[in-house]
Parts: C-alpha cells; sequence; structure tokens
C-alpha cells in the first residue's frame, strides 16, 4: 500500500460535490472568457482574474479521494463485503442520491487474511475501505462486523482475539481535515475517552477539544443541529448526528433500489465514546469550524460551512486504522482460500442463539440494573426467556460484566431497545432447510410448517433460511389456527409497516381474544394470513404459536418486507 495519506483525503467535501464545485468553476470561467474576449479595455485585468478563478476550480478537483480519481481499486473480497456495501454506497456510485460515503467509493486494498486468535486457523478475512474494515470472523457463522477501530486507535491496544490486545501506542493520525492538521488526533483524545459532560437533551454543545482538554465555547448556539437529541452509552449525541445516524433515505438490496433506513447506526458506528466537541482544523487547506464526536466504530464531523447534504460525514476511519496498523504497507495480493469466504445466504440473517440459563430477563439497557421490558395487554413483550429459547441478535454491544471477562451482551429488539446478557446464551447452527418438492422463477419464499422454518430461494438456490412459528393446528375446527399451506403471493394493495391486530374471538370478553399493538413488517399472502415481526415470545423453530400468521422476528419480517408485492410464498 503505497498511497499516501495526503493524497487520499485533502477535503471532507465528499466526491460529488468536488466535482459539481469543480465543473462549475470552469464552465463559468469560459462563459466569461466568451464575454469578454472581444473587449481589449478589460481583457488583461479579466483574464487575470479568470487564471485565479478557474485554479480555484482545478483545485476542487484536487479534493476528490485519490481512490476516485484514480484507476478502478481493488475488487470485493467477497459477495457479501460487496452486498454491504451495495446497501448504502452503490446508491451514491450510481448517482441515485446525493449524501456522504458510508464506506467509500471503492474498496481501498484487497482482501486478505488478519491474525485474529478466535477465528479458525487464528485469521479472518478482512477487507478496507476509506471509512471503515469489514471482517468476518467465523466464515461458517457469515457475520460482518466492522471493528471497535476507533477504540483500538485511541487506546493504543491493537485487538487480535476476543480478549487479545496487543500494546502498540495509540494513533497521532488527526481524525478530521487535511493530514497535516496536528490536532486533534486519535492519541489526543485520551482525556475525552468516557468522559461524560452530562450534557443533557436539549442542551448546546459548547466545548471544544484543546491541547489542555475541554474548553468553553459560543459557537453556533443557534443552530439547532448542535442541540443534544438523545443520551446514548452515557453520552450526549447532537442533532445532527442523530438524524445522520437514523436517516431514511435510498438503499439497494435483492437487486434493486429502494427507500428505507441507510444503516443501523449500532453497526455502523456503534456507542458513542466521546461528548461532541468543536475544534477548528484545515479542510482543503482552509480553515473551518468542525464540530466531532467519536463512536467505537467510526468518528463523525459537522462541518457549518459545507452543503446541507454534506455537513454531516463519517471519518476516514478505516485509512487511518489501516495506516497505523500497517505502517509499512498492507499486502496487496489477497490470500484468502476459498474455505474462508462466507457465503451471502449465511451473511443476510442474524445469528441465533439458544437460552442456556433457567431464564434470562429481557432488559431495557445492557446491564442487570435496567428495568426488565413491560408487559401490557396492548404490548405483551415476552419479560423472560426459558431455557431452549431461542432470540436473534440484531448486534452485540458492551455492557455489564456479569460474568468475568464477558460484557457483551445482546440486542433482540429496537423501539424500544432489548436486551439479554450473552453469558446464558450459546450460538446457534440452523439445521439445514428442506429441499422443496417445487421450485419457482426467480425469488420466492418457502415455509415449512414441519421445520418451523422459512426460507427465500432464488430459482432452485437457497439465499436465506431463518426460525418461525406457525399457526397452531387443532382437531376441532372451532379452535384450528393452524397456517394455510400452498402456492401463495405477497399481496401488494396493503402492507403496512405497522399495524394493530385483534381477534380470538368474537368480542373483548372471549378468554381469546387479543388485540396487539405495533406488529412490524406485515406482508399478506392469502386472505388475513400474513408473515409479520412477533415480540411475545421466543419459540421461533420449537413451535406453532400464533392464530394461523407466520411469527417471524421483526428483522426477518423485514426482509420479507422488501420483497416486492407478487413475489411467491409456497407453504408446505
Amino acid at each position: 500500500m503505497t498511497r499516501s495519506l495526503t493524497s487520499f483525503k485533502l477535503s471532507q467535501i465528499d466526491v460529488q460535490y468536488s466535482f459539481f464545485v469543480g465543473w462549475f468553476i470552469i464552465i463559468m470561467g469560459i462563459n466569461i472568457f466568451n464575454r469578454v474576449k472581444d473587449k481589449p479595455e478589460h481583457r488583461v485585468r479579466i483574464l487575470m482574474a479568470l487564471v485565479v478563478f478557474m485554479s480555484v476550480g482545478l483545485l476542487a478537483f484536487e479534493s476528490v479521494p485519490a481512490s476516485v480519481a484514480a484507476a478502478k481499486g481493488p475488487d470485493f473480497s467477497n459477495e457479501v463485503f460487496q452486498a454491504t456495501w451495495s446497501r448504502t454506497d452503490k446508491p451514491i456510485a450510481d448517482t441515485r442520491t446525493s449524501r456522504s460515503w458510508y464506506w467509500g467509493p471503492q474498496p481501498l486494498t484487497v482482501g486478505f487474511m488478519e491474525n485474529y486468535a478466535d477465528s479458525p486457523g487464528k485469521k479472518r478475512e478482512i477487507q478496507y475501505f476509506d471509512k471503515a474494515r469489514m471482517e468476518v470472523n467465523n466464515p461458517s457463522q457469515g457475520v460482518i462486523t466492522n471493528g471497535l477501530l476507533v477504540v483500538e486507535m485511541i487506546n493504543g491496544h491493537r485487538q487480535d482475539g476476543d480478549k487479545l490486545f496487543t500494546n502498540v501506542g495509540p494513533s497521532s493520525i488527526p481524525i478530521a481535515g487535511d493530514a497535516s492538521n496536528t490536532w486533534p488526533t486519535y492519541a489526543g483524545l485520551a482525556g475525552a475517552y468516557m468522559q461524560p459532560k452530562d450534557k443533557k437533551v436539549g442542551q448546546t454543545v459548547n466545548l471544544s477539544w484543546t491541547h489542555q482538554g475541554a474548553a468553553a465555547t459560543d459557537k453556533y448556539q443557534d443552530d439547532p443541529a448542535v442541540k443534544i437529541a438523545t443520551q446514548q452509552n452515557g453520552l450526549g449525541i447532537p442533532a445532527g448526528f442523530w438524524d445522520f445516524l437514523n436517516r431514511k433515505g435510498t438503499i439497494y438490496t435483492n437487486g434493486g433500489f429502494s427507500d428505507a433506513t441507510i444503516s443501523e447506526w449500532l453497526f455502523s458506528t456503534g456507542l458513542p465514546i466521546t461528548e461532541a466537541y468543536w475544534t477548528r482544523v484545515k479542510v482543503g487547506g482552509v480553515e473551518k469550524d468542525v464540530l466531532f464526536q467519536a463512536f467505537e466504530r467510526r468518528t463523525l464531523t459537522y462541518t457549518p460551512a459545507n452543503p446541507a447534504d454534506y455537513r454531516v460525514e463519517m471519518g476516514n476511519v478505516g485509512w487511518h486504522y489501516l495506516t497505523w496498523r500497517y505502517p509499512n504497507g498492507a499486502p496487496t495480493v489477497s490470500d484468502v482460500p476459498p474455505s474462508s469466504k462466507p457465503q451471502l445466504p449465511a451473511a443476510i440473517g442474524l445469528p441465533w442463539y439458544i437460552v442456556t440459563g433457567d431464564a434470562l430477563n429481557i432488559r431495557t439497557a445492557p446491564t442487570s440494573k435496567a428495568s426488565i421490558v413491560e408487559h401490557t395487554s396492548n404490548h405483551p413483550f415476552l419479560q423472560t426467556a426459558l431455557k431452549g429459547n431461542r432470540v436473534q441478535a440484531i448486534r452485540t454491544v458492551q455492557g455489564e460484566e456479569i460474568e468475568p471477562g464477558n460484557n457483551t451482551w445482546l440486542q433482540i429488539y429496537e423501539n424500544p431497545n432489548l436486551y439479554v446478557y450473552s453469558g446464558y446464551t450459546a450460538r446457534m447452527v440452523l439445521p439445514d432447510y428442506p429441499t422443496p418438492a417445487r421450485t419457482h422463477k426467480g425469488t420466492w419464499v418457502s415455509i415449512s410448517i414441519a421445520k418451523q422454518m422459512m426460507a427465500i430461494f432464488d430459482g432452485d438456490r437457497l439465499v436465506y433460511k431463518t426460525l418461525i412459528a406457525s399457526g397452531i393446528p387443532n382437531s376441532d375446527p372451532a379452535k384450528d389456527h393452524r397456517t394455510p399451506t400452498g402456492i401463495f403471493k405477497i399481496n401488494g394493495s396493503y402492507r403496512p409497516a405497522s399495524q394493530t391486530m385483534s381477534g380470538g374471538g368474537s368480542d373483548k370478553a372471549s378468554p381469546g381474544y387479543y388485540k396487539l399493538d405495533d406488529i412490524r413488517n406485515v406482508s399478506y399472502f392469502f386472505e388475513d394470513y400474513a408473515i409479520h415481526g412477533s415480540y411475545w415470545h421466543a419459540s421461533y423453530g420449537i413451535a406453532p404459536q400464533s392464530h394461523g400468521c407466520v411469527n417471524a422476528t421483526v428483522y426477518d419480517a423485514g426482509v420479507i418486507f422488501k420483497l416486492p408485492a407478487g413475489t411467491v410464498v409456497d407453504v408446505i
């Protein structure tokens, strides 16, 4: 890896804006020239100004990352990395939207095997991007993570295994702006790391980060983007950053473009690890006020002087980490064996865990001190998972260390955010999905009542599998709630993202009556039968649980929800 840090990032403004500014200025310069070329009395003064004017336009092109301006970079190491990148950044690369990059225009490196003590063979496949790194710790599980790179660079402890760290010293690379900036660096954030300033929601960020630490400032106090919107991990996140993390827009999944949440923020950035601070840095050679905040996996910057779509950007954490970890250059030839490459089917789904303890409380924060989720008649959230139950982890987060050396919690639900402690669970390998008796063209959904599983196929190729709970059968027709079998299609006329469902009796006095609010990602496929999310049990893949619908986790129901209307649903 011979590319210099300076040549890679001269400006925090992304490629689309840089191209626009460059071409706009040059075209305007040519227009001015055409207007004055026949007026000798103004020509000298105008042409002198024109030289400066068009030089600025050319400088705008210099702010384009070298990875874009140069020839095509390395290929994606595997299809899962490419699919992960495509969701957020293919719409940018294809000019379907105007926003800053989440990963970068293309990979920075080839995929290669990096030492990791807890991976098979003590190595794992990784690939670096401008903004982060993709990694797969175990190809048989196919889960993609992007590492706590910012934490490592601040603390100076390179992670070489789940619990193995090597002290190599913190990074002296500047976190924002030009490579020539001397402050703030990752090493310089040591004093800000996990040091809350008790910023309340609604308060304005009024601190800058200096060599001496936090200092008061009165900049941009009327800017709503710098008011604290939420508290996470004991630290305040300003509205500009919080809106960016939860932003909806054009994404690319399942071979097409759609509108959805661009990226799950805990996956992409992790939790905040510093408060937000103001600083002043050079960006493209020009000093600018920049608000920054460090998160576990990324850094975010807010530059008020930037165009609206580019005021909030992710820092070049991937490039910074690559430079820090490989000062003599990263490998340029891939050494990833085929057996280490994850396959797209396994990577689409989220990991499942079996509860191994007798009872596992479901809490509202990753600590045993947090309250257990509230259970009401309209929101009957499962409060305790029993031994043998299955939970699907949206992500892993750091929390209370209940068992020595294990502070990992599993987040199993969002809005409200719900967690279980990982120490009382075991990772589950999903059973094989039964070979369908029939197949269909294109993408289609298969549901196995016998296996209590659901799968997505592309023709005869399995691309996705997970656990479900179908309708409860009964020999008494009045109590028979079995899910109908046959070939159906997803209804396109009514597909609510959230719905209240009721039934089970003719009136509220009936013993089986229910009314459940906020049932998410509902895809009707036959009469009033639907595939939808559920939050009141953890018996997926064990036994039927429903009044006829197909219960899935909210995440898995969301995968089906993104499929187009008319998609075949084959229940066997």
